[in-house]
């Protein structure tokens, strides 16, 4: 790992304000903690939750938690946007003190060697759905199974339901006066193309427009295990909310009842030959 990141225990945290649209992104959609627990799930009884690469990594929020949980837990973060990264060195990076210096964060493209013999790789929040073509994804997935130690496990989220496939506007309170907004400006039932938007809404009715932006590929979840399986993943495995109510519990399915909106977890593992 290279040492870039290390940091004088004594150096000061710094905070980010309150109109920081990375910070209100991490309130609004980022859970470490639940996403750990998922990959420490997936690994369990098959290898050590040790090494992790975060790609599409934002400011590195999961791969900062993951070394703080462990002294000898290390993680890189793989995002092709600089200023996310910058984000992470000014705000992130100091308050981890001794732990900064087990995360490496690494300005490039996923589908580029970014180390190997990991023991999982992660690419969240839908990232992948940049990669809008069979032959995109398709080289994406290649690329984490060579980045994976035999039997690491690459672990993806995804979404879906009918109201996914529909222009929409959603809100949900997220305290101190503000209400993040999720809209589906539009969906191509042809394409699966899909573009959605992030706004907030300040404290006295301030609105953030745009502040962020996407445009995807919608992935169905039997494309998603054919292409993992087509890289060369093996064990694949669909991970779906099983859980009473608004209490999130995701465990291996192999068929479930639609939804007007569902969230899934899509596993494939390295075989060990």
């Amino acid at each position: 790992m290279r040492p870039a990141n290390r940091v004088p225990r004594s150096a000061p945290a710094p905070k980010p304000g309150p109109r920081d649209p990375h910070r209100l992104y991490e309130r609004a959609v980022q859970d470490p903690d639940a996403d750990i627990a998922i990959i420490e799930r997936v690994l369990r009884g098959r290898r050590p939750a040790q090494r992790l690469r975060e790609d599409f990594s934002g400011t590195a929020a999961l791969a900062a938690r993951w070394v703080e949980k462990g002294p000898r837990r290390t993680a890189v973060a793989v995002d092709l946007e600089p200023s996310v990264h910058a984000w992470a060195r000014t705000y992130r990076v100091p308050a981890l003190g001794a732990a900064a210096s087990r995360l490496d964060l690494v300005t490039g493209d996923v589908r580029e060697p970014n180390g190997e013999g990991f023991d999982a790789v992660v690419a969240l929040n839908f990232s992948y759905a940049v990669f809008r073509t069979r032959e995109a994804l398709g080289g994406y997935l290649r690329s984490a199974l060579g980045a994976l130690a035999p039997g690491g496990a690459l672990v993806l989220d995804a979404f879906g339901g009918w109201d996914a496939q529909r222009a929409l506007v959603e809100r949900r309170r997220i305290g101190r006066g503000v209400t993040y907004v999720w809209e589906q400006e539009g969906f191509d039932p042809i394409t699966h193309r899909i573009r959605c938007t992030i706004h907030f809404e300040l404290a006295g009715g301030r609105p953030m427009r745009r502040a962020f932006q996407y445009d995807w590929r919608l992935w169905s979840l039997p494309e998603l295990t054919e292409l993992l399986r087509e890289a060369g993943f093996d064990a694949i495995e669909v991970l779906w909310d099983a859980g009473p109510g608004a209490a999130a519990r995701y465990l291996p399915r192999g068929s479930a009842r639609n939804q007007a909106g569902w969230i899934a977890y899509v596993v494939g593992r390295r075989p060990l030959g």
